[in-house]
């Protein structure tokens, strides 16, 4: 049965939310061991007629020489992987560095969802860690939010596909009505 664009939407909200709750827990784990976190990629794949979807977690290995590397490298290594698996959805988190309001480096957890049905979401929240443990901020812009036009890492993964308006942010398919 097909879902409706709001129900998956949803959907997507509800497993974005969960797997970003686990990687907190990861981060407040690494804090506590003296351990980074690298990278983690969530796919799900919904197959017709089971009641779950099913979801496969992994950490994208980041060596010395990719620390500090452009967004487009994580983006295209994660397209290869969709383009071969297919997954119906993807969830992103990873660390980073950004600047405060104050002009000092902090730490943020950034996570990404995208679905096939053009579900585009992301989250940033600061966190500082240390003392073998975490304090989390707020989250900027007070959770999930849409990028809008904005390009997001996970974009790439699920390619426009014009002729069907699939695959096409809600904002790109109502322009093409």
């Amino acid at each position: 049965m097909a879902r409706s664009t709001t129900h998956q939407a949803e959907r997507t909200l509800g497993m974005a939310t969960r797997f970003l709750e686990e990687v907190k827990d990861a981060i407040g784990r690494a804090a506590r061991e003296g351990e980074d976190v690298p990278p983690r990629i969530r796919s799900v794949h919904e197959k017709p007629g089971h009641a779950t979807p099913e979801f496969r977690t992994m950490a994208i290995p980041v060596g010395d020489s990719m620390e500090g590397a452009s967004p487009e490298i994580l983006s295209g290594t994660i397209a290869r992987y969709a383009e071969a698996k297919r997954p119906d959805c993807l969830l992103l988190a990873m660390e980073a560095q950004m600047d405060s309001a104050d002009g000092e480096h902090q730490t943020v957890l950034i996570a990404e969802a995208r679905d096939r049905t053009g579900t585009r979401m992301y989250y940033v929240q600061p966190y500082r860690g240390g003392d073998s443990r975490v304090d989390w901020d707020e989250p900027v812009r007070g959770g999930w939010c849409d990028p809008g036009e904005d390009e997001m890492i996970l974009d790439a993964a699920f390619p426009l596909r014009v002729e069907m308006g699939a695959d096409l942010p809600r904002s790109r398919r109502q322009m093409m009505d």
